[in-house]
């Protein structure tokens, strides 16, 4: 994300859970940004101007930067391991993510800067938070900046940004399996997928978490959840792969955190969204053109415009505040 043999589950259900992206045993591997707390007002005020995404165009799975408004696609890794599914927080130029490390996955952390001696972004000041025989994967960060929750052999796990004080706040248990947990703007619930609510039926549910009473509870029913979720930036709704679709394809699905109810947005072979702060746009992949590529949705009118063309697959993208670059440093590749 060698692992426990409940790892080993973890990871086979997420290649069943996510065969259309890369391999969803590397699957919603998160990417951060570390800032200070944000309001929804000022979440909503932000400019969600740049995409962070993970692309094999060059061979190995590395993260790239794309300019919305531009199109210009800079690539912030070249270390020949690979790096996975990005997710950030909004405002800031930190990040945190998932890299193979042989023949398992560790988190790391970095900074979004200048290259040396060019403008170029870049991530710089990369630091390993995890050392373990288990994968963690799947990190997401809470507005604050301070702690990272994230999965692993031993269940769903929260330390801080700096990889130190972990501790398990979901166990592993006996024929469950938990996945892909993302923490709410708001900073008071984690979601995560499960197949807790019917273990023998081998279907998949979104689940929340509440960090106040400890507590977990299920979401949705029926929503044939693979994961790829995302918040709303007033933590109200919740975007998300399903197979939930009149196609029996991918599709994306939207779900009310009051009710539980859900809605298909898509159908045509799509995956891994990301929700805009605004909530007025919506990143994600689909095959629906052959190869794997990137697309946004305009939740208002309900354009859909291609944004990648690549022959290597693109995935896992998210939204990322225009990045606030100083001075040139030197760069880590």
């Amino acid at each position: 994300m060698r692992a426990t043999c409940q790892m080993n589950r973890m990871n086979e259900a997420s290649r069943r859970i996510a065969g259309c992206v890369l391999t969803v045993s590397l699957r919603l591997l998160s990417l951060a940004v570390l800032v200070a707390p944000l309001t929804y007002g000022q979440i909503q005020a932000s400019e969600e101007g740049h995409a962070v995404f993970v692309s094999q165009r060059n061979g190995a799975s590395q993260l790239y930067l794309l300019d919305l408004s531009t199109r210009q696609i800079s690539q912030l890794t070249d270390t020949g391991r690979g790096h996975f599914e990005p997710m950030a927080s909004t405002g800031g130029n930190s990040l945190v993510f998932t890299s193979r490390q042989g023949a398992g996955f560790e988190l790391y952390r970095a900074d979004l800067g200048s290259a040396w001696r060019s403008r170029l972004p870049l991530l710089v000041g990369l630091s390993r938070l995890t050392m373990n025989v288990s994968d963690e994967i799947s990190p997401s960060l809470t507005a604050d900046g301070r702690t990272i929750v994230f999965a692993s052999g031993d269940g769903i796990e929260t330390m801080n940004s700096t990889g130190t004080g972990r501790r398990v706040i979901l166990p592993r248990t006996a024929g469950v399996i938990d996945l892909s947990p993302v923490v709410s703007p708001d900073g008071q619930t984690i979601a995560f997928i499960s197949n807790r609510g019917d273990l023998n039926a081998d279907r998949y549910d979104i689940w929340l978490f509440s960090r106040g009473s400890g507590e977990a509870r299920q979401l949705t029913r029926g929503s044939d959840a693979l994961g790829g979720l995302s918040w709303s930036g007033d933590s109200r709704s919740l975007a998300f792969t399903t197979t939930a679709t009149s196609t029996r394809k991918t599709g994306i699905g939207l779900a009310e955190v009051e009710t539980g109810s859900f809605r298909i947005l898509s159908e045509q072979n799509d995956s891994n969204p990301s929700l805009s702060a605004r909530g007025d746009r919506l990143l994600f992949v689909s095959s629906r053109d052959g190869d794997q590529e990137l697309y946004l949705l305009n939740l208002n009118s309900g354009r859909v415009e291609r944004l990648t063309y690549s022959a290597g697959l693109d995935d896992s993208p998210i939204f990322l505040a225009t990045p606030n670059v100083g001075r040139p440093s030197r760069a880590t590749r």
